[in-house]
């Protein structure tokens, strides 16, 4: 696609974000009127975030992106593209793949046909693990079916459970801990809008000696959207395990949006762990709601600064597009670098917590 069509496209976003935003100002922070509103956006918070911009575009007048950020500028196959990468603490995974086994060979509901009243009068006869009903004539082909998949690659074991309990059961989200923390690939994208529109930043977290490094493909401008996902695309090998929040329904399929557009190659198809429903699972009566920046605060002891709430991206976006004053990107910046490193620890506390919890049920 050609740069000229690329800038105009870019322009005619530009407008379109300026005539009708998604999201709604709610006055007086009218809290029966936050819940009417997908999008909502407390009158209070609006009004300290546009402070916020005036004061960033002000002190950044005179500056210019790449002296911002610790970013370098890369070439690939489809053009320019801009990274900015950094190094965080790790989360401490506590439990190995012995203990993720020992859960799974408890759990008779994984043979088909067998659900929670089956289960509980077969642990009543004295059948406790998979290998007891290996061993009754009426569940041996089933259970050994079962436990043949659980001596197979972790992949395997995460399909069975996705298929016999749901990507949201604590045991699938449990089978993570089969794979190797170096295969975790955590994500978080910002984007202009709702699906179609593009994507302006990719971030992307993996462990490496023993630190979670963050890599994040900031958008110069629109017509970089195509060399960055390819980028993106590198760091995705097949054997990669995707993790993210609410990933399933927004951030996956939209990457996928955006690479079919440009004709890119797809993802692969990897296991995926979307933290999202696990985390309502667990905590749903001890937080208000369960966005990340709620469970970072009340789960993970997590403060950030004059976080910028999702809804005004993409004027901030353009902001930055209209002016190339970069102070906008800033808040941007740091929010989708704290979500992807927040992924990785809360992974880390859902399993352990999911794991005490069925480990005793």
């Amino acid at each position: 696609m050609a740069g000229a069509d690329l800038a105009g496209i870019g322009r005619r976003w530009q407008a379109k974000i300026a005539a009708s935003p998604e999201y709604t100002i709610v006055p007086h922070d009218n809290v029966f009127r936050l819940g009417l509103n997908r999008y909502p956006v407390r009158e209070s918070v609006f009004l300290e975030n546009q402070q916020l911009l005036s004061r960033l575009c002000r002190d950044y007048s005179d500056a210019c992106l790449e002296d911002c950020f610790s970013g370098e500028e890369r070439r690939n196959q489809e053009g320019e593209y801009y990274v900015i990468s950094s190094r965080s603490s790790a989360p401490c995974i506590r439990h190995g793949r012995s203990d993720i086994h020992a859960l799974l060979d408890h759990d008779l509901t994984l043979v088909r046909g067998v659900g929670p009243a089956v289960s509980a009068r077969l642990r009543s006869k004295g059948c406790k693990t998979l290998r007891d009903m290996a061993r009754m004539r009426k569940y041996r082909p089933s259970a050994l079916s079962v436990l043949e998949v659980l001596e197979q690659e972790p992949a395997a074991v995460c399909r069975l459970s996705t298929v016999r309990k749901g990507a949201a059961h604590p045991l699938t989200l449990l089978t993570s801990g089969l794979f190797s923390p170096e295969s975790f690939r955590f994500v978080d994208i910002e984007t202009l809008g709702i699906f179609g529109r593009p994507v302006i930043l990719i971030g992307l977290g993996y462990f490496r000696d023993g630190e979670l490094q963050v890599k994040q493909y900031l958008l110069r401008d629109i017509s970089e959207e195509a060399p960055a996902l390819s980028a993106f695309m590198e760091e995705i090998p097949e054997d990669a395990v995707l993790v993210s929040f609410n990933g399933r329904s927004f951030d996956i399929p939209y990457i996928a949006d955006r690479l079919a557009y440009y004709g890119l190659p797809p993802l692969p198809a990897t296991p995926h762990y979307d933290l999202l429903h696990p985390s309502r699972r667990l905590w749903k009566h001890a937080v208000p709601d369960c966005r990340l920046g709620t469970l970072e605060a009340r789960i993970l002891d997590i403060t950030r600064d004059e976080d910028l709430p999702g809804a005004l991206v993409p004027e901030w976006y353009c902001t930055y597009m209209e002016t190339k004053n970069p102070g906008p990107l800033i808040p941007i910046v740091e929010h989708n670098r704290q979500d992807v490193v927040s992924l990785a620890f809360l992974l880390e506390r859902l399993v352990s917590e999911w794991y005490e919890r069925l480990r005793f049920s």
